[in-house]
Protein backbone atom coordinates (compact mmCIF):
# COMPACT_ATOMS: atom_id res chain seq x y z
CA UNK A 1 0.00 0.00 0.00
CA UNK A 2 1.21 3.54 -0.79
CA UNK A 3 2.20 5.66 2.19
CA UNK A 4 -0.48 8.23 3.14
CA UNK A 5 1.81 11.13 2.18
CA UNK A 6 2.23 9.76 -1.35
CA UNK A 7 -1.54 9.34 -1.72
CA UNK A 8 -2.03 12.94 -0.61
CA UNK A 9 0.53 14.18 -3.14
CA UNK A 10 -1.12 12.16 -5.91
CA UNK A 11 -4.48 13.77 -5.15
CA UNK A 12 -2.95 17.26 -5.08
CA UNK A 13 -1.24 16.75 -8.40
CA UNK A 14 -4.47 15.83 -10.20
CA UNK A 15 -6.17 19.24 -10.06
CA UNK A 16 -5.13 22.39 -8.20
CA UNK A 17 -7.17 24.05 -5.46
CA UNK A 18 -6.79 27.79 -5.87
CA UNK A 19 -7.56 30.48 -3.30
CA UNK A 20 -8.67 33.07 -5.82
CA UNK A 21 -8.06 36.17 -3.71
CA UNK A 22 -4.39 35.23 -3.27
CA UNK A 23 -3.80 33.52 -6.62
CA UNK A 24 -0.86 34.75 -8.74
CA UNK A 25 -1.72 36.52 -12.00
CA UNK A 26 -0.31 33.70 -14.16
CA UNK A 27 -2.65 31.13 -12.56
CA UNK A 28 -5.65 33.39 -13.06
CA UNK A 29 -4.64 33.90 -16.69
CA UNK A 30 -4.35 30.15 -17.29
CA UNK A 31 -7.77 29.47 -15.77
CA UNK A 32 -9.53 32.35 -17.52
CA UNK A 33 -7.79 31.93 -20.88
CA UNK A 34 -8.20 28.12 -21.17
CA UNK A 35 -7.23 26.58 -24.49
CA UNK A 36 -7.98 29.70 -26.55
CA UNK A 37 -4.66 31.13 -25.38
CA UNK A 38 -2.93 28.45 -27.50
CA UNK A 39 -4.59 29.55 -30.75
CA UNK A 40 -1.42 31.02 -32.31
CA UNK A 41 0.15 27.77 -33.48
CA UNK A 42 -3.23 26.41 -34.55
CA UNK A 43 -3.89 29.46 -36.73
CA UNK A 44 -0.53 29.06 -38.44
CA UNK A 45 -1.28 25.42 -39.29
CA UNK A 46 -4.77 26.36 -40.47
CA UNK A 47 -3.46 29.07 -42.79
CA UNK A 48 -1.00 26.66 -44.42
CA UNK A 49 -3.54 23.88 -45.03
CA UNK A 50 -6.25 26.25 -46.22
CA UNK A 51 -3.89 27.62 -48.84
CA UNK A 52 -2.90 24.09 -49.90
CA UNK A 53 -6.55 23.08 -50.26
CA UNK A 54 -7.40 26.26 -52.13
CA UNK A 55 -4.68 25.38 -54.66
CA UNK A 56 -4.86 21.57 -54.87
CA UNK A 57 -8.44 20.69 -53.88
CA UNK A 58 -9.14 16.99 -53.36
CA UNK A 59 -5.47 16.09 -53.65
CA UNK A 60 -4.68 18.27 -50.64
CA UNK A 61 -7.63 16.81 -48.71
CA UNK A 62 -6.31 13.28 -49.24
CA UNK A 63 -2.83 14.36 -48.16
CA UNK A 64 -4.28 15.92 -44.98
CA UNK A 65 -6.28 12.79 -44.17
CA UNK A 66 -3.30 10.51 -44.79
CA UNK A 67 -1.14 12.70 -42.54
CA UNK A 68 -3.51 12.88 -39.54
CA UNK A 69 -6.18 10.19 -39.79
CA UNK A 70 -5.70 7.30 -42.23
CA UNK A 71 -2.45 6.68 -44.14
CA UNK A 72 -4.29 4.50 -46.70
CA UNK A 73 -7.15 6.89 -47.48
CA UNK A 74 -8.23 7.34 -51.11
CA UNK A 75 -10.31 10.06 -52.71
CA UNK A 76 -13.03 7.52 -53.60
CA UNK A 77 -13.90 7.25 -49.90
CA UNK A 78 -14.35 10.99 -49.47
CA UNK A 79 -18.11 11.05 -49.98
CA UNK A 80 -20.42 8.78 -47.99
CA UNK A 81 -22.70 6.90 -50.40
CA UNK A 82 -26.09 5.17 -49.83
CA UNK A 83 -24.46 1.75 -49.46
CA UNK A 84 -22.43 3.11 -46.54
CA UNK A 85 -25.64 4.21 -44.81
CA UNK A 86 -27.27 0.82 -45.41
CA UNK A 87 -24.20 -0.92 -43.98
CA UNK A 88 -24.42 1.28 -40.88
CA UNK A 89 -28.04 0.32 -40.18
CA UNK A 90 -27.21 -3.37 -40.54
CA UNK A 91 -24.23 -3.08 -38.18
CA UNK A 92 -25.77 -1.09 -35.31
CA UNK A 93 -27.93 -2.53 -32.53
CA UNK A 94 -31.59 -1.67 -33.32
CA UNK A 95 -32.01 -0.41 -29.75
CA UNK A 96 -29.24 2.16 -30.33
CA UNK A 97 -30.90 3.19 -33.61
CA UNK A 98 -34.18 3.63 -31.74
CA UNK A 99 -32.47 5.79 -29.10
CA UNK A 100 -30.84 7.97 -31.77
CA UNK A 101 -34.26 8.36 -33.36
CA UNK A 102 -35.78 9.32 -29.98
CA UNK A 103 -32.93 11.75 -29.31
CA UNK A 104 -33.65 13.46 -32.64
CA UNK A 105 -37.38 13.66 -31.85
CA UNK A 106 -36.63 15.46 -28.58
CA UNK A 107 -34.14 17.78 -30.27
CA UNK A 108 -36.62 18.60 -33.02
CA UNK A 109 -39.35 19.43 -30.49
CA UNK A 110 -37.01 21.87 -28.73
CA UNK A 111 -35.84 23.55 -31.93
CA UNK A 112 -39.33 23.86 -33.44
CA UNK A 113 -40.22 26.07 -30.46
CA UNK A 114 -37.53 28.50 -31.65
CA UNK A 115 -39.12 29.07 -35.05
CA UNK A 116 -40.43 32.62 -35.58
CA UNK A 117 -44.17 33.00 -35.09
CA UNK A 118 -44.25 35.34 -38.09
CA UNK A 119 -41.90 35.05 -41.03
CA UNK A 120 -42.89 38.51 -42.29
CA UNK A 121 -44.08 41.57 -40.34
CA UNK A 122 -45.20 44.98 -41.63
CA UNK A 123 -46.64 47.90 -39.67
CA UNK A 124 -47.08 51.69 -39.97
CA UNK A 125 -45.65 54.13 -37.45
CA UNK A 126 -45.84 57.07 -39.86
CA UNK A 127 -48.93 57.31 -42.12
CA UNK A 128 -48.06 55.98 -45.54
CA UNK A 129 -44.78 54.43 -44.32
CA UNK A 130 -44.96 50.67 -43.69
CA UNK A 131 -41.82 49.01 -42.35
CA UNK A 132 -40.98 45.52 -41.21
CA UNK A 133 -38.92 42.49 -42.03
CA UNK A 134 -38.97 39.02 -43.54
CA UNK A 135 -37.05 36.01 -42.27
CA UNK A 136 -35.56 33.41 -44.60
CA UNK A 137 -33.24 30.43 -44.07
CA UNK A 138 -29.75 30.53 -45.49
CA UNK A 139 -29.45 28.37 -48.61
CA UNK A 140 -26.59 26.08 -47.58
CA UNK A 141 -24.77 25.13 -44.39
CA UNK A 142 -21.78 22.97 -43.53
CA UNK A 143 -21.47 21.14 -40.23
CA UNK A 144 -18.13 20.28 -38.71
CA UNK A 145 -18.52 17.22 -36.48
CA UNK A 146 -15.62 16.02 -34.29
CA UNK A 147 -14.73 12.33 -34.32
CA UNK A 148 -10.95 12.29 -34.01
CA UNK A 149 -10.93 10.83 -30.50
CA UNK A 150 -14.47 9.45 -30.12
CA UNK A 151 -17.47 9.42 -32.50
CA UNK A 152 -20.11 12.02 -31.61
CA UNK A 153 -23.45 11.16 -33.26
CA UNK A 154 -25.17 13.47 -30.81
CA UNK A 155 -23.28 16.47 -32.26
CA UNK A 156 -24.18 15.35 -35.76
CA UNK A 157 -27.90 15.16 -35.05
CA UNK A 158 -28.30 18.33 -33.00
CA UNK A 159 -26.50 20.48 -35.58
CA UNK A 160 -28.49 18.97 -38.43
CA UNK A 161 -31.80 19.26 -36.58
CA UNK A 162 -31.24 22.97 -35.99
CA UNK A 163 -30.33 23.60 -39.64
CA UNK A 164 -33.13 21.52 -41.12
CA UNK A 165 -35.74 22.91 -38.71
CA UNK A 166 -34.71 26.38 -39.89
CA UNK A 167 -35.37 25.28 -43.47
CA UNK A 168 -31.84 25.11 -44.91
CA UNK A 169 -32.14 23.33 -48.28
CA UNK A 170 -28.59 21.94 -48.50
CA UNK A 171 -26.95 20.70 -45.31
CA UNK A 172 -23.60 18.91 -45.54
CA UNK A 173 -21.44 17.50 -42.77
CA UNK A 174 -17.74 16.69 -42.53
CA UNK A 175 -16.15 14.37 -39.97
CA UNK A 176 -12.73 12.69 -39.58
CA UNK A 177 -12.40 9.16 -41.09
CA UNK A 178 -10.88 7.68 -37.94
CA UNK A 179 -13.25 4.71 -37.84
CA UNK A 180 -16.47 3.28 -39.25
CA UNK A 181 -18.58 5.74 -37.22
CA UNK A 182 -21.77 3.87 -38.07
CA UNK A 183 -23.82 5.68 -35.41
CA UNK A 184 -22.79 9.06 -36.83
CA UNK A 185 -23.95 8.03 -40.29
CA UNK A 186 -27.30 6.92 -38.88
CA UNK A 187 -27.70 10.16 -36.90
CA UNK A 188 -26.95 12.16 -40.05
CA UNK A 189 -29.43 10.14 -42.09
CA UNK A 190 -32.25 10.40 -39.55
CA UNK A 191 -31.65 14.13 -38.99
CA UNK A 192 -31.77 14.93 -42.70
CA UNK A 193 -28.17 15.69 -43.68
CA UNK A 194 -28.00 15.92 -47.49
CA UNK A 195 -24.30 15.16 -48.05
CA UNK A 196 -21.68 13.50 -45.83
CA UNK A 197 -17.90 13.67 -46.28
CA UNK A 198 -15.07 11.84 -44.52
CA UNK A 199 -12.75 14.77 -43.86
CA UNK A 200 -12.46 16.64 -40.59
CA UNK A 201 -10.55 19.33 -38.78
CA UNK A 202 -8.87 22.08 -40.76
CA UNK A 203 -9.37 20.27 -44.07
CA UNK A 204 -13.09 19.79 -43.57
CA UNK A 205 -13.58 23.47 -42.75
CA UNK A 206 -11.45 24.55 -45.72
CA UNK A 207 -13.29 22.25 -48.14
CA UNK A 208 -16.71 23.52 -47.04
CA UNK A 209 -15.53 27.11 -47.38
CA UNK A 210 -13.50 27.00 -50.61
CA UNK A 211 -14.91 23.96 -52.36
CA UNK A 212 -12.98 21.19 -54.12
CA UNK A 213 -13.65 18.88 -57.07
CA UNK A 214 -15.86 16.72 -54.81
CA UNK A 215 -17.24 19.14 -52.22
CA UNK A 216 -19.21 22.20 -53.26
CA UNK A 217 -18.83 25.17 -50.90
CA UNK A 218 -21.48 26.36 -48.44
CA UNK A 219 -22.48 29.79 -47.19
CA UNK A 220 -22.06 29.14 -43.46
CA UNK A 221 -20.10 26.67 -41.33
CA UNK A 222 -21.23 25.63 -37.86
CA UNK A 223 -20.05 23.17 -35.25
CA UNK A 224 -17.56 22.52 -32.45
CA UNK A 225 -14.07 21.05 -32.56
CA UNK A 226 -10.45 21.24 -31.48
CA UNK A 227 -8.48 24.48 -31.39
CA UNK A 228 -7.29 23.59 -34.92
CA UNK A 229 -10.87 23.33 -36.18
CA UNK A 230 -11.74 26.62 -34.50
CA UNK A 231 -8.63 28.29 -35.92
CA UNK A 232 -9.67 27.13 -39.39
CA UNK A 233 -13.15 28.55 -38.88
CA UNK A 234 -11.61 31.84 -37.84
CA UNK A 235 -9.44 31.92 -40.96
CA UNK A 236 -12.20 31.10 -43.45
CA UNK A 237 -14.42 33.73 -41.86
CA UNK A 238 -11.80 36.28 -42.91
CA UNK A 239 -12.14 34.97 -46.47
CA UNK A 240 -15.89 35.50 -46.66
CA UNK A 241 -17.50 32.33 -45.29
CA UNK A 242 -19.85 32.93 -42.39
CA UNK A 243 -19.31 30.89 -39.21
CA UNK A 244 -21.44 30.34 -36.15
CA UNK A 245 -18.86 31.13 -33.44
CA UNK A 246 -15.73 29.68 -31.87
CA UNK A 247 -16.84 26.49 -30.13
CA UNK A 248 -14.42 24.12 -28.47
CA UNK A 249 -12.74 22.41 -26.74
CA UNK A 250 -15.44 21.60 -24.21
CA UNK A 251 -15.61 23.37 -20.86
CA UNK A 252 -17.80 23.49 -17.75
CA UNK A 253 -18.05 25.62 -14.65
CA UNK A 254 -19.77 24.30 -11.54
CA UNK A 255 -21.09 26.76 -8.95
CA UNK A 256 -21.60 24.85 -5.72
CA UNK A 257 -22.23 25.62 -2.07
CA UNK A 258 -21.87 23.52 1.06
CA UNK A 259 -25.05 21.59 0.21
CA UNK A 260 -23.50 20.06 -2.94
CA UNK A 261 -22.29 16.46 -2.95
CA UNK A 262 -18.56 16.13 -3.67
CA UNK A 263 -19.07 12.90 -5.64
CA UNK A 264 -21.50 14.68 -8.00
CA UNK A 265 -19.09 17.57 -8.49
CA UNK A 266 -16.18 15.21 -9.14
CA UNK A 267 -18.17 13.11 -11.63
CA UNK A 268 -19.17 16.21 -13.58
CA UNK A 269 -15.61 17.55 -13.65
CA UNK A 270 -14.38 14.23 -15.03
CA UNK A 271 -17.20 14.13 -17.58
CA UNK A 272 -15.87 17.34 -19.14
CA UNK A 273 -12.24 16.37 -18.92
CA UNK A 274 -12.67 13.04 -20.70
CA UNK A 275 -13.63 14.92 -23.89
CA UNK A 276 -10.19 16.19 -24.84
CA UNK A 277 -6.77 16.95 -23.36
CA UNK A 278 -7.57 20.65 -23.79
CA UNK A 279 -11.06 20.45 -22.26
CA UNK A 280 -11.50 22.02 -18.86
CA UNK A 281 -13.73 21.94 -15.80
CA UNK A 282 -13.76 24.42 -12.94
CA UNK A 283 -15.49 24.14 -9.58
CA UNK A 284 -16.19 27.52 -7.94
CA UNK A 285 -17.25 27.44 -4.30
CA UNK A 286 -17.00 29.26 -1.00
CA UNK A 287 -16.64 25.95 0.85
CA UNK A 288 -13.09 24.77 1.47
CA UNK A 289 -14.47 21.46 2.73
CA UNK A 290 -16.32 20.87 -0.56
CA UNK A 291 -13.17 21.74 -2.48
CA UNK A 292 -11.04 19.23 -0.59
CA UNK A 293 -13.64 16.46 -0.67
CA UNK A 294 -14.27 16.95 -4.39
CA UNK A 295 -10.57 16.60 -5.13
CA UNK A 296 -10.48 13.37 -3.16
CA UNK A 297 -13.49 12.11 -5.12
CA UNK A 298 -11.75 12.94 -8.40
CA UNK A 299 -8.82 10.79 -7.34
CA UNK A 300 -11.20 7.96 -6.41
CA UNK A 301 -13.28 8.10 -9.60
CA UNK A 302 -10.55 8.78 -12.17
CA UNK A 303 -9.16 5.19 -12.27
CA UNK A 304 -12.66 3.94 -13.17
CA UNK A 305 -12.70 5.79 -16.50
CA UNK A 306 -11.76 4.23 -19.83
CA UNK A 307 -10.38 7.62 -20.96
CA UNK A 308 -8.60 8.36 -17.71
CA UNK A 309 -5.35 9.39 -19.41
CA UNK A 310 -7.15 12.06 -21.43
CA UNK A 311 -9.07 13.22 -18.36
CA UNK A 312 -5.95 13.37 -16.20
CA UNK A 313 -4.16 15.56 -18.72
CA UNK A 314 -7.16 17.92 -18.89
CA UNK A 315 -7.40 18.07 -15.09
CA UNK A 316 -3.89 19.46 -14.84
CA UNK A 317 -4.01 21.80 -17.84
CA UNK A 318 -6.80 24.38 -17.58
CA UNK A 319 -9.03 22.89 -14.87
CA UNK A 320 -9.14 24.00 -11.25
CA UNK A 321 -11.08 23.98 -8.00
CA UNK A 322 -11.36 27.60 -6.89
CA UNK A 323 -12.26 28.76 -3.39
CA UNK A 324 -13.79 32.21 -2.89
CA UNK A 325 -14.60 34.15 0.23
CA UNK A 326 -18.37 34.09 -0.35
CA UNK A 327 -20.98 33.17 -2.95
CA UNK A 328 -21.21 36.76 -4.17
CA UNK A 329 -17.61 36.44 -5.37
CA UNK A 330 -18.44 33.06 -6.93
CA UNK A 331 -21.22 34.59 -9.04
CA UNK A 332 -19.02 37.52 -10.08
CA UNK A 333 -16.36 35.03 -11.20
CA UNK A 334 -18.92 32.96 -13.09
CA UNK A 335 -20.09 35.98 -15.09
CA UNK A 336 -16.52 36.93 -15.88
CA UNK A 337 -15.53 33.35 -16.80
CA UNK A 338 -18.65 33.00 -19.01
CA UNK A 339 -18.63 29.23 -19.31
CA UNK A 340 -19.88 27.11 -22.17
CA UNK A 341 -21.73 24.89 -19.65
CA UNK A 342 -22.70 26.18 -16.20
CA UNK A 343 -23.98 23.89 -13.44
CA UNK A 344 -25.55 25.48 -10.36
CA UNK A 345 -25.62 23.02 -7.47
CA UNK A 346 -26.73 25.16 -4.54
CA UNK A 347 -29.59 25.29 -2.03
CA UNK A 348 -31.38 27.90 -4.21
CA UNK A 349 -30.21 27.39 -7.79
CA UNK A 350 -32.97 29.54 -9.31
CA UNK A 351 -31.88 32.54 -7.26
CA UNK A 352 -28.30 32.11 -8.45
CA UNK A 353 -29.50 31.64 -12.04
CA UNK A 354 -31.28 35.00 -11.91
CA UNK A 355 -27.91 36.70 -11.33
CA UNK A 356 -26.12 34.92 -14.21
CA UNK A 357 -25.73 36.97 -17.38
CA UNK A 358 -22.95 35.08 -19.19
CA UNK A 359 -23.25 31.34 -19.87
CA UNK A 360 -23.88 29.12 -22.87
CA UNK A 361 -26.19 26.53 -21.27
CA UNK A 362 -27.28 26.47 -17.62
CA UNK A 363 -28.07 23.35 -15.57
CA UNK A 364 -30.02 23.83 -12.35
CA UNK A 365 -29.87 21.61 -9.30
CA UNK A 366 -28.14 18.37 -8.33
CA UNK A 367 -30.01 16.23 -10.89
CA UNK A 368 -29.12 18.23 -14.00
CA UNK A 369 -25.58 17.23 -15.01
CA UNK A 370 -24.20 18.59 -18.28
CA UNK A 371 -24.45 15.09 -19.75
CA UNK A 372 -28.25 15.53 -19.87
CA UNK A 373 -27.82 18.46 -22.26
CA UNK A 374 -25.29 16.49 -24.27
CA UNK A 375 -27.60 13.56 -24.86
CA UNK A 376 -31.25 13.83 -24.01
CA UNK A 377 -32.87 17.13 -22.98
CA UNK A 378 -33.12 18.41 -26.55
CA UNK A 379 -31.26 21.66 -25.93
CA UNK A 380 -28.46 22.38 -28.36
CA UNK A 381 -25.12 21.50 -26.82
CA UNK A 382 -23.06 23.18 -29.57
CA UNK A 383 -22.23 26.26 -27.55
CA UNK A 384 -19.84 29.22 -27.51
CA UNK A 385 -16.63 28.72 -25.53
CA UNK A 386 -13.88 30.93 -24.16
CA UNK A 387 -15.45 34.27 -23.32
CA UNK A 388 -17.82 34.04 -26.30
CA UNK A 389 -20.96 33.47 -24.14
CA UNK A 390 -20.68 37.13 -23.18
CA UNK A 391 -21.90 38.05 -26.67
CA UNK A 392 -22.90 34.86 -28.55
CA UNK A 393 -25.84 32.46 -28.23
CA UNK A 394 -25.89 28.66 -28.55
CA UNK A 395 -26.44 27.18 -31.99
CA UNK A 396 -30.15 27.07 -32.74
CA UNK A 397 -32.66 27.75 -35.45
CA UNK A 398 -31.57 31.42 -35.46
CA UNK A 399 -28.06 30.35 -36.47
CA UNK A 400 -29.42 29.32 -39.85
CA UNK A 401 -31.90 32.17 -40.40
CA UNK A 402 -31.40 35.70 -41.70
CA UNK A 403 -33.58 38.79 -41.68
CA UNK A 404 -34.28 41.21 -44.51
CA UNK A 405 -35.80 44.61 -43.69
CA UNK A 406 -38.72 45.92 -45.75
CA UNK A 407 -40.21 49.35 -46.35
CA UNK A 408 -43.20 50.31 -48.49
CA UNK A 409 -44.19 53.98 -48.90
CA UNK A 410 -47.01 55.90 -50.50
CA UNK A 411 -46.34 59.31 -52.06
CA UNK A 412 -47.84 60.91 -48.95
CA UNK A 413 -45.62 58.81 -46.74
CA UNK A 414 -42.53 59.89 -48.69
CA UNK A 415 -43.64 63.53 -48.38
CA UNK A 416 -43.94 63.13 -44.61
CA UNK A 417 -40.30 61.93 -44.37
CA UNK A 418 -38.86 64.44 -46.87
CA UNK A 419 -37.98 67.13 -44.27
CA UNK A 420 -35.90 64.62 -42.30
CA UNK A 421 -34.12 63.36 -45.42
CA UNK A 422 -33.48 66.90 -46.71
CA UNK A 423 -31.96 68.14 -43.45
CA UNK A 424 -29.76 65.13 -42.68
CA UNK A 425 -28.52 64.62 -46.26
CA UNK A 426 -27.44 68.27 -46.24
CA UNK A 427 -25.43 67.67 -43.05
CA UNK A 428 -23.77 64.67 -44.69
CA UNK A 429 -23.20 66.53 -48.01
CA UNK A 430 -25.00 63.79 -49.96
CA UNK A 431 -27.24 65.92 -52.16
CA UNK A 432 -28.01 63.08 -54.60
CA UNK A 433 -29.79 61.29 -51.76
CA UNK A 434 -32.07 64.29 -51.30
CA UNK A 435 -32.66 64.67 -55.04
CA UNK A 436 -33.74 61.01 -55.31
CA UNK A 437 -36.57 61.88 -52.93
CA UNK A 438 -37.53 65.32 -54.24
CA UNK A 439 -37.73 64.15 -57.86
CA UNK A 440 -40.61 61.90 -56.78
CA UNK A 441 -42.46 64.78 -55.12
CA UNK A 442 -42.09 67.50 -57.78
Amino acid sequence: MQPETNQTETVKNLIPIVEWAQAPAEIKQRVMGRSQQEMGAARSAAQQWIERIRTDGDRALVEYIRTYDDPHFSVERLRVVPNDIAEAYSAVDPHVVAMIRRQIEISREFHERQLPKRWQEMSEFVPGVATGWKITPIESAGLTVPAGQVPLPTVMQVLAVAAKTAGVKRVIACFPPTGKHYEMLIAADLAGVDELYRVGGIAGVAAMSLGTETIQPVLKIAGPGSIYTQAAKMEVSLRGTAIDMLSGPSEALIIADETARPDYCAADILARCEHDQNACAVLATASRILAEETRKEIARQLPLLSRRDVAQTALGRYSAIIVFRDMKEVVAFANDYSAEHLEIITSEPDEICATIVNAGSIFLGPYAPVAVGDYASGTNHCLPTGIAPKTVSPIGVDTFLKKSEIQRLTREGLRALEPVISAISSVESLDAHCRSVKIRLE
